[in-house]
């Protein structure tokens, strides 16, 4: 599984417990699963910054190794 499908699924996910905070009734009783349901998205939203860190590192690594390739050639000037 790559790092887009992994992001993907945790948008999936995102949108399910969303779903399950406006389904839940205001009732007193709830008080306990709204905070579990809050305590799952607030891990769900830091591991999404994480995924997303890596995908964002990755293009950039890329980008590094192309560039570093094509100044090996003398197709571009670095400085």
């Amino acid at each position: 599984m790559t790092l887009k499908e992994i992001l993907d699924t945790l948008q999936i996910i995102e949108g399910e417990l969303d779903d399950a905070v406006n389904q839940l009734p205001e009732y007193e009783s709830n008080t306990d699963a709204r905070g579990s349901i809050d305590g799952a998205r607030y891990e769900l939203y830091n591991l999404k910054d994480e995924i997303e860190r890596a995908i964002l590192d990755r293009i950039q690594e890329d980008n590094k190794d192309e560039l570093d390739h094509l100044a090996s050639i003398g197709a571009v000037w670095t400085y």
